[in-house]
């Protein structure tokens, strides 16, 4: 399944908020799009 690309873009600027120290802010998700958006969110940790 191909991801969206706005779900990736805000995976991207979530864990560089994360990383940076800044406050990081949840998206409004739809449900579908709640696994893949922390899928890419604990990859982009290192915890995947």
């Amino acid at each position: 399944m191909p991801l969206d690309p706005q779900i990736v873009a805000q995976a991207t600027a979530f864990v560089n908020a994360l990383r940076a120290g800044k406050s990081a802010r949840m998206p409004v998700l739809k449900m579908k799009n709640w696994k893949p958006f922390m899928d890419l969110v604990h990859a982009g940790l290192g915890l995947a």
